[in-house]
């Protein structure tokens, strides 16, 4: 019995401190002019050299350490809205082509060996 309330405490403890830390912190990728780009996992940082947003441009720009076959871009249904061919590790995504809302962005690399997923709000 005292197992248990000990087993449940703890768990009450963990789950409580796992909520009240902000899970995009430190996942932040660009966050500029009203774009914002966000990791699903601290992992992925090694996928990207580059990311960033080009005020002249309007363009979010990328470079990554994988070659990237294409970019698929993801409404809030999880509906596909585009699919980019890339065939380099270098591309630029103009955000004026998409309307208000997040989306998920979807880095497919040669072979298909990973999917790198990010979040993209526009506001």
């Amino acid at each position: 019995m005292n197992y248990q309330l000990s087993l449940s405490i703890i768990l009450l403890f963990f789950s409580s401190t796992l909520l009240a830390n902000n899970p995009e912190e430190g996942l932040s990728l660009i966050s500029a002019d009203g774009v914002e780009v966000n990791l699903i996992e601290e992992e992925q940082q090694d996928f990207f050299r580059l990311a960033e947003f080009n005020s002249q441009t309007k363009s979010l720009n990328f470079v990554t350490k994988d070659y990237v076959t294409f970019v698929q871009i993801y409404d809030e249904e999880g509906l596909l809205k585009f699919q980019i061919p890339v065939m380099s590790n270098k591309l630029r995504i103009n955000p004026s082509v998409l309307e208000s809302g997040d989306y998920k962005l979807a880095f497919v690399t040669k072979n298909n060996t990973a999917i790198q997923y990010t979040n993209l709000s526009i506001n």
